[in-house]
């Protein structure tokens, strides 16, 4: 027993001291910590700033303290404004949160951006920081700044479209910040991106016979459409001798996921007792407009969906 209780003093002893001295590290290098992130924003504003710049002039966010936005004047008597350099925040980012300085005009389209913090996938979403990436916001209006897929302009990095929409996130939030800051910002939001389509296009009409034989077990030679209350029709196969091989049913099946919801249709083969026929393999009957990549999970309970809607149409 006292063996335990020396243990016990002498494991409390080291972790008062191990705190001390982290308090004493922490007291010691959290304003050296501090003075570099400023330095560090500092820099990065200059470098997002016109070249015309003759003074700048730190702002402060009324809404938020601990951000500081910059001012660039093209005259010294600090009259004229050549451009912003606003810091842009988003927690929608791969890996986390993403922190840009982004420089604006007058007019809020955007001259430039550099990264003040992220962590995002090495190889992939990392190349945020490249100069190719920075140079497709030139000009676009930071507010309304969108990548492709969700109706804007900014094509996507390649595998990485969440990293792409974070920033293009990260760049409207210094839109909004330098408006509040000038008192400009009236409550008003942004226009909403554009609803996804979720059916998107149409590849082929599973409605044609000759469309129905194509996912219809072998040996069938003709797919005659039988009555229903569906949206697309149910097709009976039959070989040469007029013998039923199988069906063909459509099937829609909706699911939500990171980026919307989502709305794929397929056409299943079903062999003469309605179980489902894989060979040949059902087929895509649309495209939806949206990034399937980020959708894996959404694309797999909808495509389960689908095939349980089409069997329904069977009973």
């Amino acid at each position: 027993m006292k063996k335990i209780l020396q243990l016990i003093l002498s494991l409390t002893l080291i972790s008062a001291v191990c705190a001390a001295v982290l308090a004493i590290v922490n007291n010691a290098t959290k304003e050296r910590i501090a003075n570099l992130a400023t330095l560090k924003a500092n820099n990065a504003a200059r470098a997002v700033l016109p070249a015309n710049v003759k003074a700048i002039v730190p702002r402060e966010d009324p809404a938020d303290a601990s951000l500081t936005a910059f001012v660039g004047y093209a005259d010294d008597a600090k009259t004229q404004i050549a451009g912003y350099a606003v810091p842009g925040l988003t927690a929608k980012g791969y890996g986390g949160n993403i922190r840009l300085m982004v420089g604006l005009n007058p007019d809020r389209t955007v001259i430039s951006y550099q990264v003040l913090a992220a962590g995002e996938t090495p190889g992939l979403g990392s190349n945020l920081t490249t100069p190719a990436f920075i140079a497709r916001f030139k000009g676009q209006p930071a507010a309304d700044v969108a990548v492709t897929k969700d109706g804007g302009k900014i094509e996507a990095l390649t595998s990485a479209t969440i990293t792409s929409r974070a920033v293009c996130d990260a760049v409207a939030d210094a839109a909004r910040r330098i408006d509040r800051i000038e008192g400009k910002d009236t409550g008003a939001t942004s226009a909403p991106a554009p609803a996804v389509n979720p059916e998107g296009k149409m590849l082929f009409d599973p409605s044609k016979p000759e469309e129905a034989l194509k996912v219809l077990p072998k040996g069938t030679t003709t797919a005659t459409a039988l009555p229903g209350k569906g949206r697309f029709p149910v097709f009976e196969g039959k070989d040469a001798a007029g013998k039923t091989t199988g069906f063909a049913a459509v099937g829609t099946g909706k699911a939500t996921g990171p980026h919307g919801d989502l709305a794929i249709i397929y056409q299943f083969g079903f062999t003469a007792k309605r179980a489902p026929s894989f060979n040949p393999p059902p087929r895509m009957v649309n495209q939806p407009a949206i990034e399937m990549t980020d959708m894996e999970n959404a694309q797999r309970t909808a495509y389960n969906a689908a095939l349980q809607d089409a069997l329904s149409q069977l009973r």
